[in-house]
């Protein structure tokens, strides 16, 4: 069932953006769902932000090659057409295979999560990603592609290939929904959306995802930094001078503004804290 699945993401672009205004968005946007349409992978989700993006999808190598390719040059006569001094060199990718449902599972959350973590939206208000092709009964639908003229098509998505008549149009910019097997990432989450919407909530994914992907968790803030948090949070929340004296539904609490604040990952919160990894687990 996972044969060939992959979480495709790019390096963040250091000191460069792909996406500097509304008109980027759009035109990256249009171009990678274009590019993924017109590949032959599978897609399940997909996030772009401003310097980088993340896809989940199924294809072999072959053809995840020849989309990036495909994905690269458009990319790069858009970025040319805009900005002289900028270009899409530095834009490569990495793949992550995905072994089972648990993981599966796991890097869709992981994926939507992205422009929560940035601070920039709700993961599920985000326009920029495959969010609200799942478990939503308000889907808008959009135009379908083949009620556009070939010139109108051309103009607007900047290519000559014939496009899969399922693709659709709203707002000037290709549905994820009409793209992406939202029907598959359902039955991935057993039909539930409670589930679904849990899952992306999840504070420690980001964790999880990373160990599995065999990256280090970044830690932000030093030690120093973090317990000037705890004493700080607990003297003004708890009137206490410390975490010692916490029951636990306020180390619960703690806990999750230290990561809202700090972004600790959990190893730190460990070394920093009176809680054990299981404890960590049921409140993150």
């Amino acid at each position: 069932m996972f044969k060939n699945c992959y979480h495709l993401c790019t390096a963040a672009l250091k000191e460069k953006l792909l996406c500097y205004d509304e008109e980027d968005y759009l035109a990256i946007w249009n171009a990678l769902l274009v590019c993924l349409a017109l590949s032959g992978v599978r897609v399940y989700c997909l996030c772009l932000m401003s310097n980088h993006i993340h896809i989940l999808l199924s294809g072999t190598p072959e053809q995840i090659a020849g989309f990036f390719s495909h994905f690269k040059q458009k990319v790069g006569r858009h970025i040319k057409s805009r900005y002289e001094n900028l270009t899409a060199r530095e834009l490569k990718y990495k793949l992550f295979a995905v072994k089972d449902r648990k993981a599966f599972c796991q890097e869709i959350a992981y994926i939507l999560r992205n422009p929560y973590k940035a601070n920039i939206s709700s993961p599920f208000t985000y326009r920029w990603s495959s969010a609200a092709a799942y478990f939503n009964p308000y889907l808008q639908k959009g135009t379908s592609i083949s009620d556009f003229t070939l010139t109108e098509q051309r103009t607007m998505l900047k290519t000559r290939a014939k496009l899969p008549v399922s693709l659709r149009i709203l707002d000037g910019a290709v549905t994820a929904a009409s793209l992406v097997d939202a029907g598959f990432v359902e039955r991935m989450f057993e039909h539930s959306s409670i589930q679904f919407f849990n899952t992306v909530k999840t504070w420690n994914l980001e964790d999880i995802v990373n160990l599995g992907h065999g990256q280090s968790v970044p830690e932000a803030y030093t030690d120093v930094e973090v317990l000037r948090g705890i004493s700080q949070i607990c003297q003004d929340n708890f009137q206490i001078p410390s975490a010692e004296d916490l029951g636990r539904k306020d180390l619960v609490r703690l806990v999750r503004k230290l990561r809202a604040r700090f972004g600790c990952p959990k190893s730190q919160l460990l070394r920093l804290l009176p809680v054990d990894d299981f404890f960590l687990d049921q409140a993150l």
